[in-house]
């Protein structure tokens, strides 16, 4: 199986080396990359053109035909420029495809990272958006949680406005007993003390009972000195 550059097999079906790029991009040619002359480049065989429907002529046929002006053009080159100079050429344009390649390589890496890029940004945008929504919800969350601690110290401050009220009320209960409970204790002794002036009264405003004992300047009948 013989195998040919692309420029080679250009050459024998016809075709630009673009246009055979295009169709080995496309996948209607079977190519095979391997280290060339100037880096990476692509192989084909007669088969691999004839499956894809380019008809590969013989390198004995691009000689100029019979009767005929019609040369190939390198050959025609070959006989206008020196041998040198043909082989600089074909160099030059070597290397200028392969630099194609490459700057082609490299747009399209371009194009890639500009579309990661966009899609990052679109994900940044996405995000912020978030970001700005949680924030908005949670300073509301947090207006909402002041209002409730103000309202709850509020709650709280009249609670302890009522437990000062209840605390002095029981202080006052406090004494009120206290007082009721000495008052009572006063009336009982007022009263014991007037039980005891009734009964001295009563004992006073009673008659004395006669005494049994006879006093010594009573005279009884019968007991006058005899004389």
């Amino acid at each position: 199986m013989d195998r040919m550059t692309l420029r080679e097999a250009a050459e024998r079906a016809s075709r630009s080396v673009t246009t055979l790029r295009r169709y080995i991009r496309s996948g209607r040619l079977h190519a095979e990359k391997a280290p060339g002359r100037y880096g990476p480049e692509y192989f084909v065989s007669s088969e691999d053109l004839a499956a894809a429907g380019l008809r590969a002529e013989p390198l004995q046929s691009l000689a100029p035909r019979t009767g005929t002006s019609l040369v190939p053009m390198e050959q025609a080159l070959r006989e206008l420029v020196p041998m040198t100079l043909y082989h600089e050429l074909q160099l030059k344009h070597e290397q200028l495809l392969v630099q194609y390649g490459m700057v082609r390589v490299g747009g399209l890496r371009v194009l890639e990272l500009q579309g990661e890029l966009e899609s990052a940004r679109e994900r940044v945008t996405q995000r912020e958006a978030e970001i700005a929504a949680l924030a908005e919800q949670s300073s509301r969350d947090l207006a909402a949680a002041r209002k409730k601690l103000r309202e709850a110290e509020l709650e709280i401050e009249g609670r302890s406005l009522e437990i000062a009220a209840l605390k002095e009320k029981v202080n006052g209960l406090e004494r009120i007993a206290g007082s009721r409970t000495t008052t009572t204790e006063i009336e009982s002794q007022l009263s014991e003390v007037a039980d005891q002036i009734l009964r001295v009264e009563r004992l006073e405003s009673r008659p004395p009972a006669p005494s049994s004992v006879p006093l010594p300047w009573t005279k009884r009948r019968g007991d006058e000195p005899e004389h």
